[in-house]
Formats: structure tokens, sequence, C-alpha cells
């Protein structure tokens, strides 16, 4: 507890120099002294000082203790991710933050004030916190460099700024010993996230893994739920088909009767994903429409889901008219060439195989690589790769083969 820099928040409130202050108490340079925490005073001393002005030391202490055990709250439901405690907890804080910045409560709760802006993925605030951080990264003590550390790769990893992330956990690797035990949990999530987006599912899984066990026998449910998702989603591009499968059923069930209801939807579509990978294409259909029916129209999510769900409604030919629909809605409203592009896709798989090949091969594959799109141009590659090897052109299947394998470390 500072006492001199409480001190010098009541003087400053009172609107008195420390002239007036310390008059027939001590002199001003021991007053200095106090307010900058070089020197502890007498007892006698602090209390004639604050009752000055007109506060009762004892009373003082209770009141540190108090915001204290707040700030502690406020610490928990960010680490257990209890987002609505979380905010009420913000609240009650940030009404008595000059207070706050007053006492040696200030590093952490400024530190925890960040990773609360990014629950909330508000990022100008986030930056902005960010830059007060780096203001304050000299009076840091090392279990708060520690928590500084995660906290900021958090925040690169929420900004997208990958490089700087990695960069962020080489520097956290070098000093592992300093990440405090509570957000080892954290830090395996974070980094199994960035590997994932590497394409490396095999280390990302790792991570994953001690992520789920960490928070597992921390009795961390909710991160554990995002952590089984991710774990699950790594099972999916690796095949580890009954590993994903299990995992799926786990957290759909856990997510819909905690009432997660984004992470029940991640988890819809995801299993989705695992589904059509297995050619359990009416089980992702299912899937899928359960999704879309939870989700707003108009949205870039719902849109995607509805790109999706028309995906694998053209795998066994299942209802897609009212779908095709729809798209012609989004495709008006946006005038986008991509979209107009598989609008025209899906009917023609309505019509005939020899057509929609075809278009695939003189139309939709072309734009696909001209404009980037190289996730959807590996999958138009890989089903006409198979269907020139169904009908013995093996020259064309090989190079849309090659065009499949060569672009896979490219793929986003």
């Amino acid at each position: 507890m500072n006492v001199g820099s409480i001190l010098k928040y009541y003087r400053m409130k009172n609107d008195m120099t420390q002239a007036e202050l310390c008059e027939g108490i001590c002199s001003i340079s021991h007053l200095s002294k106090i307010e900058s925490n070089k020197y502890d005073p007498h007892a006698e001393t602090m209390n004639n000082l604050f009752k000055r002005m007109n506060i009762e030391w004892e009373r003082e202490i209770d009141t540190y203790a108090y915001w204290k055990e707040k700030l502690e709250t406020f610490i928990m439901h960010s680490v257990y991710y209890d987002l609505k405690s979380m905010e009420q907890a913000y609240i009650e804080l940030s009404s008595q933050e000059d207070y706050l910045q007053s006492t040696d409560l200030v590093n952490r709760y400024e530190l925890y004030k960040l990773r609360f802006y990014l629950f909330k993925q508000d990022m100008p605030r986030a930056t902005q916190q960010v830059s007060i951080l780096k203001r304050m990264e000299s009076s840091f003590t090392d279990y708060e460099k520690g928590i500084s550390k995660v906290i900021h790769l958090m925040y690169d990893i929420f900004s997208q700024n990958f490089e700087e992330a990695e960069e962020q956990l080489k520097k956290i690797d070098e000093n592992r010993e300093r990440i405090p035990y509570m957000f080892e949990g954290e830090l395996f999530y974070q980094k199994a996230y960035l590997l994932h987006g590497r394409t490396q599912y095999g280390k990302s899984t790792y991570y994953a893994e001690l992520a789920v066990d960490h928070f597992r026998k921390d009795c961390n449910y909710i991160r554990l739920l995002h952590a089984q998702l991710l774990l699950a989603i790594n099972y999916t591009n690796r095949d580890f088909i009954l590993q994903a499968e299990g995992l799926f059923k786990i957290i759909l069930r856990n997510a819909k009767m905690m009432e997660f209801d984004q992470l029940y939807q991640g988890a819809l579509y995801n299993y989705s994903e695992l589904q059509n990978r297995r050619g359990l294409h009416k089980s992702a259909y299912a899937l899928l429409k359960e999704l879309k029916s939870l989700i707003g129209p108009g949205t870039d999510y719902y849109q995607a889901v509805l790109i999706h769900l028309l995906h694998t409604a053209t795998e066994e030919n299942m209802e897609m008219d009212s779908l095709i629909d729809e798209l012609d809605v989004i495709v008006e409203r946006k005038k986008d060439p991509y979209l107009r592009m598989l609008g025209t896709y899906f009917r023609k798989s309505k019509i005939s195989q020899q057509e929609l090949f075809d278009y695939c091969e003189e139309t939709a594959f072309p734009f696909l690589v001209k404009h980037g799109y190289i996730r959807e141009a590996r999958s138009m590659a890989w089903k006409l790769a198979n269907y020139y090897r169904t009908i013995g052109n093996d020259g064309q299947a090989d190079k849309y083969s090659l065009y499949y394998f060569i672009k896979g470390d490219e793929e986003p």
C-alpha cells in the first residue's frame, strides 16, 4: 500500500498545497518524501496529516482493502471469462479510477483494462491502453511483466499483427519462468491459435491439448470450451475423425446448456466442416440449416453460412432453390462479381455435370485464381481433377492435382 500516493491524492482532491497540509506537523521536504513513497512516516504523523483533511486513517485502510478486493474480483472474472460480471466490476472500478491510480493497485488495474477491452473487441480503446501501458512498464514488478507479455500477445493477435505476435512469443519463450501460472493456459491457447493460423496443425494441436489440460485442472470451464473447439478444428484438419467428433459433441452439449450462443454457432459451423470432410453431407446440411436459423440475415457471417450450405447441398442434390434465391438478393444488393459467379455455379450444378464442369474450367476456376481465392480455387481444382480422372483424361487431372498440392501452403 503506497501511503504517500494516497495522501497526495487526497491533498490534491482537497485543493491543498503541501505547505497548507504539513504546517505544524512536518516540513515540506519531509512531506515530499512521504508523497513520493521514499519514506514511510510514523503513524502519528500520518494520522495528523489525514486528520487535517478530515479523513480517518483507519477508515482509509478499510477503503483500500475494499477496492483491492474489487480489483481482485475484476481480475478473476477476466481470467475465467465471465464477461458480464467483468463489465459490472469494470463500471465500479472506473468510477474510482483517480483513487486507484493513486495506489499500488494501478498497474494491475491498467493491465486488466486492456484484457477487458480485448474481450469487448473495442480495439480503439485497446490500442490507446497499449500506449498507456508502455509508459508504465518501468514500474512493473516481474509478476506484472509476465502478465503484460501475455496480454500484449493477445492484443497483437486480436489486431491481426501476426508477425509482431510471433516476435512477442519468442520473447516470452526466452523468459518462460516469468509467466504466472494463472496465465499459462492462456499462453498455450494463444500459441495454438497462432500456429493454427500458420496451418501448423500438428504443433497447434500440441499446445491446444496443453491449454485444454490447464483449463480443466483450473476449472476454467469457459476457456476450456474455447480450447476444446480449437483442438477439435485441429483434429479435423489432421483427419483425426473420432477425436474431432467426440469433442464437437461435448462442445455443442455444454455450450447449449451454458447458453454460449456464439460458441455454439462456431461449433455447428466447424462440425459441419468435419461432416463434409467425411462425406456425411446430409448431416452437415442439417447442422448448417440449424446454424442459419440462429443468425440474422444481412451479416457477413450469414452470407458465409449460406454459401457453405449451398456447397453442401450440391454434394447430394439437396434442396437449394430457396437458398439460391437468397443469394440472388445478396448479389443484387452488393453487386459482387465473386457472389455472382457463385450464383451461376450453383444454378449450373442443378442442370448437368457436364455444363457445371465446363463452367468451372472456362470461367469459375480462372476467376478464383486471378482474384486470389486460393482456398476456393483449390477446392474447385480437386473436383476438376477427380472429374477428369473419371473420364480418363489423366493430363487434365494431373494439371489440376498439381495446382491443388502446390497451393496448399498458401491457403489462408
